[in-house]
């Protein structure tokens, strides 16, 4: 209905939406968002965490996951999954579509995006030209460092470390541990010899 009338579709737009503030307006954050935000038995989001959630993409949160006070949370160019038992701590910054398996912990200032904003048209300003979404998938049993970036449409494997700092621009395989900017593989686990190993050079 909303995609044949553009006119209506703007006007709920403006209705729900700061024109330059990007965020929900006061009134569906306190009368729509409970209906839009689902939530696994046992999850905290603190007071003070910033959600800026549109009710035209998914948000939801598995068993006992927490978000922290200061948290900001933006699902507007795409789905946020975040699954049980993970930690999102203080100043994080998630931006959709992004999916979170469980038994995730993301340290404090870390920022994990799923999208990049277009720049090409340079008879344009950047802020003009609208983002390209491309979801980054976070696997079980990750550990993310503080301040870190891990950047859109990349996957984190299974029970990685991303040490406190990184910029991550590549796929992180699985049970690796990864450091630097950008962040490149300092471990990982051999089932062969149950060590944790230096990566090969090649």
């Amino acid at each position: 209905m909303l995609e044949s009338s553009p006119k209506l579709k703007k006007i709920l737009h403006y209705l729900m939406v700061h024109p330059y503030a990007t965020r929900p307006r006061l009134w569906v954050r306190i009368f729509v968002y409970p209906f839009i935000i689902k939530r696994g038995k046992g999850s905290i989001i603190k007071r003070k965490a910033r959600l800026d959630i549109f009710p035209s993409k998914k948000f939801s949160i598995g068993y006992r996951t927490i978000i922290e006070d200061y948290t900001i949370i933006n699902n507007g160019m795409g789905d946020i999954i975040i699954g049980d038992r993970c930690g999102i701590t203080s100043r994080v910054k998630l931006v959709g579509p992004v999916k979170l398996g469980n038994l995730v912990t993301i340290g404090s200032g870390a920022q994990i995006t799923g999208l990049t904003h277009n720049f090409e048209d340079v008879t344009r300003p950047i802020k003009d030209q609208g983002v390209t979404p491309s979801i980054t998938i976070v696997e079980d049993d990750v550990w993310i460092g503080g301040n870190s970036v891990i950047i859109q449409g990349l996957r984190i494997g299974t029970h990685c470390i991303i040490a406190s700092g990184s910029v991550v621009t590549r796929d992180v395989p699985s049970y690796s541990v990864v450091a630097g900017n950008p962040a490149r593989i300092l471990k990982q686990f051999n089932f062969e010899t149950k060590q944790w190993e230096k990566p090969v050079s090649k």
